[in-house]
């Protein structure tokens, strides 16, 4: 097993950071009304920009690292139980490991996807 080591304070600064670039985004595609902060967001949209943004983090990531076993998985979960206090959003404390990795497979997927799609286009 790989360790990442990364603080939650600072996977949770990351987190923040992603958060409030997804929360631009949807806001000038018109989905958030804009003036919404992260605090105002019903629990729907805020869980919606939260695996948005841990989507494209893990994106980023080397293919190699997620197809190892590591302890990402742990660290979203209690990145995002994090947020709880600072978001003063409570419910965020039950965001489970179960869709976490769900979460993961489906960033797994996508690089599959698109490499399979870039092996074709080259073929």
């Amino acid at each position: 097993m790989i360790e990442i080591k990364i603080t939650i304070d600072d996977a949770v600064k990351l987190l923040l950071e992603r958060m409030s670039l997804e929360l631009a985004n949807r806001q000038k595609a018109g989905i958030i009304l804009k003036g919404v902060r992260l605090e105002q967001l019903t629990y729907q949209e805020l869980i919606a920009v939260i695996e948005a943004a841990v989507f494209d983090t893990i994106i980023l990531l080397p293919v190699e690292l997620l197809l190892t076993d590591t302890n990402l998985e742990t660290i979203i979960t209690k990145t995002i139980h994090a947020l709880s206090k600072i978001l003063g959003r409570e419910e965020l404390n039950l965001y489970s490991h179960k869709r976490t990795k769900k979460l993961i497979q489906h960033a797994i997927q996508s690089i599959k996807k698109a490499i399979e799609n870039s092996d074709f286009q080259s073929n």
